[in-house]
């Protein structure tokens, strides 16, 4: 049979979004991952410093690896492996500053609104300053206003050849068109051969979600799954119940 490869989301699959994994789960899921003997490789579009403060490095040391920056960057064993470089086109950061003074109506702003990270961008109107009730809050107007689908819409008419992902609760991540998560299903075919099946768990599988791009490409690869889930806990009832996690 194929070999089987078991990818996660972090934000809002393995934890809340940007807090500590809770400590019954990490023992839940770590025991799985060691007496079912699971392959299991994380994928967020955080980078490896704030997913650290999630998981810490015990957590994903047990792991055969984590692509982070939506898979620009490739850990495995605590060691970079690889990394993506981003090319900007002149005016870009320009852009969304002009988008932060003029376009949005979101007003209580808390700084480190544009964060390049290796091989995409962070944007966020509120800031990833924000407290924890700041983000709800921006959660809950972007869902009334539909802000992000805004700067979804406004980045991609500037810039075609970039392509806009709504991520978390606050932000959009932005990067070249094809290096999404997506991505990483090529590079763990390099690793496990090209038979290998993969079944993938992440909070944002809707389109126009960063999960989305890794969602659809596993429909093309035989014996594959993906799972949308909206916390921790329904993570949780997966790994403890469904079939193809036991």
């Amino acid at each position: 049979m194929p070999e089987t490869i078991y990818l996660f989301d972090v934000d809002g699959t393995l934890t809340h979004p940007l807090t500590e994994v809770d400590d019954v789960f990490a023992d839940i899921f770590l025991s799985w991952v060691r007496d079912k003997k699971k392959k299991v490789y994380l994928v967020t579009g955080s980078d490896i410093k704030k997913t650290k403060k999630q998981l810490f490095s015990s957590f994903i040391d047990q792991c055969e690896g984590i692509f982070t920056c939506s898979g620009n960057v490739f850990y495995s064993k605590g060691k970079k492996v690889y990394e993506n470089d981003l090319q900007l086109p002149q005016g870009f950061i320009e852009d969304l500053e002009l988008y932060l003074e003029q376009g949005t109506e979101w007003r209580k702003k808390t700084g480190n609104h544009i964060e390049i990270r290796q091989g995409m961008i962070n944007f966020s109107t509120v800031g990833r300053n924000a407290s924890a009730d700041l983000r709800e809050a921006y959660y809950k107007w972007d869902q009334q206003t539909h802000e992000r689908e805004d700067i979804v819409s406004y980045i991609k008419n500037l810039y075609p050849s970039f392509e806009i992902a709504i991520g978390g609760q606050i932000s959009v991540d932005i990067y070249p068109i094809g290096k999404n998560k997506s991505q990483v299903v090529e590079k763990l075919q390099q690793l496990h051969g090209p038979k290998v099946s993969m079944i993938f768990v992440g909070d944002r599988n809707v389109p126009g979600g960063n999960d989305w791009p890794l969602a659809q490409r596993l429909e093309k690869l035989p014996g594959s799954e993906w799972y949308q889930v909206l916390s921790y806990e329904e993570t949780r009832a997966l790994i403890e119940h469904s079939e193809l996690f036991i």
